[in-house]
């Protein structure tokens, strides 16, 4: 197997590197002798750590429950807890105090130390959190049972959730389709994810709000069965939530005519801002005169309106993607050209393009967004804000995808993947609320969320005598600190 060139130089000899899903992973080499086939063959030995751009990460090491603890993680628990106050205290609210403690100490973990659950509790006995909420039942044997609780008692996740919404707009995405080959799980049916690969899943639709500055938080879940329809589940979810309008943002495979003839049903209350193909019927791109300008981000934006009379169809053209497109556009059609060029059946008037037609043909799609909404009352710049709002809220199930969904296809019956999905939940709110503070701070073009809780969970905790101490910390560490207005001082001792 070819591997990328930073994986290839950690190669060496006595060891071995595995591709497993889109992960690489290394291991101690052996050999034996096989009786059988007269001669050595090769063992996978010990597994050695993860495969990283940055080298090799090690495995965590089982900790020893008869060895007494005398250094903790500290640093990225306390500012957890110094953010998320809200969150934990509704948390409490609507479980019993043992319960929350629980389900917190696994969404909080998984997100500071991504883990399956069977290793939550490794990570709990290392961390401040054991100090701060001590005696946490975590064997596996008490999480099968919290999973168990949790996956059962829907009406208490969504009663929580219900708490935590923010205020409108409300926007509706059919967010994350989990693939599950368990039996167990009666509603993962077959259907078609963003791979169009045909397999047994759940798709999860989400309500997330926008702050007046402009962050997206995850506010509201329902899962539903992979091959249920998305505008059957996105009026139901609204309902579920309590609220009663909402505005689906689309992807561009949403677009139809069954979709778009159901979303006009005047029975129905919602709204919707979804991309059309760019050789959609519904414009001619050859045609159309830019008569609105704006910047979103600090790019030039152009807007251009057509008024269908139920809905508006809005042409949007981003300079910098035009640039880019252009660019890459006449780059493939001369790299195409020099390779039709090598090949032995070359043909001058066949394999070889016009570099300047083909550009100027499809020139005016390039940095082209065009969208289909029947929102009346907002401006091009309005709509258009609601659309990108889409890839933040991308980032939320990349986020989600990124801390624990190993152990999603896992889940072995519906009660499961429930309590999943909602430890996942309060995992990427508080991830939101950390990359919202970020941005309020303007520390997020210096600080991504994997490389904040990183750093912080570098700061320990040390016992001195009986008493537990703050490890000595860089100067960039105080730094960081500091800019982030909390201050390291033992809240328990």
């Amino acid at each position: 197997m070819v591997f990328p060139e930073w994986v290839e130089k950690h190669k060496k000899t006595g060891y071995e590197i595995k591709k497993i899903n889109d992960g690489y992973y290394m291991y101690k080499r052996k050999s034996r002798w096989d009786k059988e086939k007269q001669k050595s063959v090769k063992v996978t030995g010990e597994y050695i750590g993860v495969v990283t751009p940055d080298g090799i990460k090690p495995r965590k090491q089982k900790l020893n429950e008869n060895e007494p603890v005398f250094s903790m993680e500290y640093g990225a628990t306390t500012f957890i807890e110094s953010i998320a106050k809200e969150e934990r205290e509704i948390l409490d609210k609507h479980f019993e105090k043992k319960i929350a403690d629980q389900i917190w100490a696994v969404s909080i973990s998984r997100l500071i130390s991504p883990c399956p659950f069977r290793r939550v509790e490794e990570h709990y006995k290392t961390s401040w959190m054991s100090e701060i909420t001590p005696n946490l039942p975590l064997s596996k044997t008490s999480i099968t049972n919290l999973i168990d609780y949790v996956g059962n008692n829907r009406a208490k996740c969504a009663a929580y959730m219900r708490d935590t919404l923010q205020p409108s707009p409300y926007l509706l995405i059919d967010g994350s389709k989990v693939t599950s080959k368990s039996e167990g799980i009666l509603r993962a049916l077959p259907g078609h994810n963003k791979n169009n690969t045909y397999l047994p899943q759940m798709n999860q639709i989400y309500i997330a709000t926008i702050s007046e500055s402009g962050n997206c938080m995850p506010g509201f879940y329902r899962n539903v069965s992979g091959n249920t329809p998305d505008i059957a589940a996105f009026e139901l979810t609204l309902e579920d939530a309590g609220v009663e309008e909402g505005i689906i943002i689309a992807d561009n495979g949403f677009a139809s005519t069954v979709n778009f003839k159901e979303l006009e049903d005047p029975e129905l209350s919602l709204k919707y801002v979804i991309p059309l193909k760019r050789n959609t019927q519904e414009i001619d791109l050859t045609e159309i005169q830019f008569e609105d300008y704006f910047t979103y981000h600090n790019r030039g934006i152009s807007a251009h309106t057509d008024d269908k009379g139920a809905y508006r169809v809005y042409t949007f053209r981003d300079v910098y993607m035009y640039a880019k497109e252009f660019s890459d556009s006449i780059a493939r059609t001369e790299k195409a050209n020099d390779s039709a060029m090598k090949r032995k059946n070359f043909d001058q008037d066949k394999d070889i393009h016009d570099v300047a037609a083909k550009t100027k043909e499809i020139e005016n799609k390039f940095g082209t967004i065009v969208l289909r909404t029947n929102i009346l009352d907002k401006s091009p710049s309005e709509i258009y804000g609601l659309y990108k709002i889409r890839w933040d809220i991308e980032q939320l199930f990349k986020t989600l995808r990124n801390t624990c969904e190993q152990d999603a296809s896992y889940m072995q019956d519906d009660a499961g993947f429930e309590a999943w999905s909602f430890f996942a939940h309060i995992t990427i709110s508080v991830a939101c609320k950390i990359l919202a503070k970020l941005r309020e701070l303007h520390l997020i073009k210096n600080w991504s969320l994997e490389a904040l809780l990183d750093h912080l969970s570098r700061i320990h905790v040390v016992k001195v005598g009986d008493q537990w101490r703050i490890a000595e910390t860089t100067k960039k560490t105080k730094e960081l600190v500091d800019s982030l207005g909390f201050k390291l001082e033992l809240s328990h001792t």
